[in-house]
């Protein structure tokens, strides 16, 4: 099974979620979420509040911060940078990851890559979920080119 494949049919089996809890709470409705205690992201720097931004962490010393469960009704983003492993469409969303294996890879789903290509160092910032051990998929996301420094930016 290639990486993409393991992150496809869960991103599918999202879609169609997504698309019911848009039917089942209404043109007007609204989901609550709940929000992560601030300690949650002390020792993370990589992780945030939704679309807030995060110090990206970088393929070495990503594991690190991962933690071991987000609860399900919360959203917690993350920012990493590394080398592209994988570009891939499927005509409709792009499918770019970062780190090699055996650490832990980070597939982005985004609606472009832009100029990205395999070897290049992007920064990914998106919704948190982690898919396995090793697996992380963040969605929505960004994928853009790492500007020089930007790690260690706060």
């Amino acid at each position: 099974m290639t990486a993409l494949s393991f992150f496809r049919s869960r991103t599918r089996r999202r879609a169609l979620i997504a698309a019911g809890l848009v039917l089942a709470v209404g043109a007007g409705g609204v989901l609550s979420q709940s929000i992560m205690p601030d300690a949650f992201f002390v020792g993370r720097p990589a992780f945030s509040r939704p679309e807030q931004p995060g110090r990206p962490a970088s393929c070495e010393d990503v594991a690190a911060q991962l933690p071991d469960s987000v609860p399900r009704d919360t959203r917690v983003d993350m920012a990493i940078a590394g080398p592209v492993s994988l570009i891939q469409t499927d005509g409709a969303l792009w499918y770019v990851a970062v780190c090699p294996e055996p650490g832990v890879r980070v597939l982005c789903v985004t609606y472009g890559a832009g100029d990205l290509k395999l070897g290049d160092r992007a920064v990914l910032r998106g919704g948190y979920n982690r898919q396995g051990p090793r697996h992380i998929m963040l969605d929505p996301c960004l994928a853009a080119p790492e500007k020089a420094g930007e790690p260690e930016d706060p």
